[in-house]
C-alpha cells in the first residue's frame, strides 16, 4: 500500500525558469505536500530543468526523478514513465510550466471518482487571464454513465484532471508517444471507461501558462502530421467502441476545425510553404484519416475533404464551421457503453459459473476423497473380518479334530469300560458262585 494519496505526474523539457513555479504549487497544497508523490520526467532537457530537479528528489524523500534516453519530442512518452512509476490510488497530471491552485489537490480527491476534472485559468505572455469552465454548461456534474455529448467537449488539456490509476491499469490506457494531442486520445478513452466522471464547472483547479515558445505554438510538418494519426487513433477508437456516428461528428467537428486552423497559420504565418501544406495534406496519414467512415459516410465532412484535397484550406474551413450537427443525446448513443458493461456483466457471470463449477468440482472431490477413505475404511474392516473367519475357522477345524481325538477316545473308554464291565460281571459271578456253594 502507498504511503502517499495522489501521485502528481510532470514531464519536463527546458523549463528552467518555470519549474520551481509549478512545484512551489505543489508544496502548497492543502491537503499536506508529505501526502503527495511527486515524479518529474525529463526528456532530456539541454539547460539545467534536470539538475533543479534532481536537487529537489535530494531533498524531499517524496519527490522522485527520471529521464527519458532520448528527445521523445512530445510528453506522452514521459507521461507513461511516470505513471508506470506511481504509486498512490490515484494520479494528476501537470504541465511543469502550469500551477496549481492552493486546494485543488483536495478539492480534486475528495470527489472520490474514476475521473475528476475542474476548470482552468489560460494565463497568455501578454498578462491576458481566460476563464475557462471544464464544460459549457455551467454547472457541476456527475456522469455515471457515458450518455452525455457534453462529457465529449471538455477540454483536452490533461493537466489537473484526476485519475484512479486503477481505471487506467485494469484497462491499459495509456499516452500515445512521439504525437501531439496525445492527451486527447487518453482522456476521451478513460472517459468511456469510467464509472464517474466528475466535472467541476465552479473550481478552478490550475493556471495553464501559454508561450508562444510552446509546442502547440510550433506549427511544423511534425507537428501538423501528428495532429492527424492523433484523430486516426481517435477515429480507430470510436470504431472499436461502436461509437455512434452523432457523437464522432461533434468530437471531430472542434478538432478537425482547429487542425484545419493550424494549417492556415502555417501557411500565413509562413511556417510552412504551399507545397510543404500541400504534401501534408496529400500524405498517405492524411489520407488514411479520411478512408474512415465518420468521414466517408457523412455528406458535410466529404464535402470538407474534398476542398482539403483541392487546396482549397479557407473553404475547407468555413465547410467545417458551418456543419450542423444532428446530435440527439440519448441512452442509446454510446453503444460501446452498453456493450462494455454487457460484457463485464457476462464476464461477471461467467466467472460466478466457473467459481460455482470450481466449488462443486471442490466438494465433488472433496466427497470422492470421503468416499474413498470410506472404502479404504470398509476394505480395512473387510480385510479384519475375513483375517478374523480364517482364524475361528481355523480354531473350528482344530475344534473338529480334537472332537475326533474326543470322540475315539471315549469309544475306546466305551470299550474299556465294557470289558471291565464284563470282567466285573464275571467277578460277581464267581464270588457268588463260591458263596452259594459255601451255604
Amino acid at each position: 500500500m502507498s504511503a502517499y494519496k495522489l501521485s502528481i505526474i510532470i514531464p519536463t523539457f527546458n523549463l528552467e525558469n518555470d519549474i520551481s513555479n509549478a512545484f512551489d504549487s505543489i508544496k502548497s497544497q492543502t491537503m499536506g505536500f508529505e501526502n503527495i508523490e511527486v515524479i518529474f520526467v525529463d526528456d532530456n532537457s539541454t539547460d539545467n530543468t534536470f539538475k533543479i530537479i534532481k536537487d529537489y528528489s535530494n531533498e524531499y524523500e517524496n519527490v522522485k526523478v527520471f529521464k527519458t534516453d532520448e528527445n521523445s519530442g512530445f510528453a506522452g512518452k514521459p507521461r507513461n514513465i511516470g505513471l508506470e512509476k506511481s504509486t498512490a490510488e490515484y494520479v494528476l497530471f501537470l504541465d511543469g510550466d502550469d500551477q496549481l491552485l492552493v486546494d485543488s489537490c483536495e478539492v480534486l480527491l475528495n470527489n472520490k471518482s474514476d475521473i475528476a476534472i475542474g476548470s482552468h485559468i489560460n494565463c497568455y505572455d501578454n498578462g491576458v487571464l481566460e476563464h475557462n469552465p471544464a464544460l459549457p454548461i455551467g454547472r457541476n456534474e456527475i456522469f455515471e454513465t457515458v450518455d452525455d455529448a457534453n462529457l465529449l467537449n471538455i477540454t483536452p488539456a490533461i493537466s489537473a484532471k484526476l485519475f484512479k490509476k486503477e481505471l487506467l491499469v485494469e484497462n491499459d490506457i495509456k499516452f500515445a508517444e512521439g504525437i501531439p494531442a496525445q492527451d486527447l486520445i487518453f482522456l476521451l478513452e478513460a472517459i468511456l471507461h469510467s464509472n464517474k466522471t466528475t466535472i467541476l464547472n465552479y473550481h478552478y483547479i490550475y493556471f495553464r501558462n501559454i508561450h508562444k515558445n510552446s509546442v502547440s505554438y510550433k506549427i511544423t510538418e511534425k507537428y501538423l502530421l501528428g495532429l492527424i494519426k492523433a484523430y486516426t487513433l481517435i477515429a480507430e477508437l470510436f470504431e472499436k467502441y461502436s461509437i455512434d456516428h452523432n457523437f464522432q461528428e461533434l468530437v471531430f467537428k472542434k478538432h478537425i476545425g482547429f487542425f484545419t486552423t493550424q494549417i492556415l497559420r502555417a501557411y500565413n504565418l509562413n511556417n510552412l510553404t504551399i507545397d510543404e501544406v500541400n504534401g501534408i495534406i496529400n500524405s498517405d496519414s492524411f489520407k488514411k484519416l479520411a478512408e474512415k467512415e465518420i468521414f466517408k459516410d457523412n455528406p458535410q465532412f466529404c464535402e470538407y475533404i474534398k476542398c482539403m484535397f483541392d487546396g482549397k484550406y479557407n473553404d475547407a474551413k468555413e465547410t467545417i464551421d458551418n456543419i450542423k450537427l444532428n446530435v440527439e443525446i440519448s441512452n442509446s448513443y454510446l453503444n460501446m457503453k452498453n456493450k462494455h458493461n454487457d460484457l463485464k456483466n457476462q464476464n461477471e457471470e461467467l466467472n460466478n459459473k466457473n467459481n460455482n463449477l470450481k466449488n462443486q468440482n471442490s466438494d465433488l472431490n472433496d466427497r470422492n476423497n470421503d468416499l474413498k477413505n470410506q472404502n479404504t475404511t470398509l476394505t480395512e474392516q473387510n480385510n479384519n473380518v475375513n483375517n478374523k473367519l480364517m482364524e475361528l475357522k481355523k480354531d473350528m477345524e482344530s475344534i473338529d479334530l480334537k472332537n475326533k481325538e474326543l470322540v475315539k477316545s471315549n469309544e475306546h473308554l466305551k470299550s474299556e469300560n465294557s470289558n471291565l464291565k464284563t470282567e466285573l460281571d464275571t467277578i460277581k459271578s464267581k464270588k457268588l458262585w463260591k458263596l452259594i456253594n459255601k451255604f
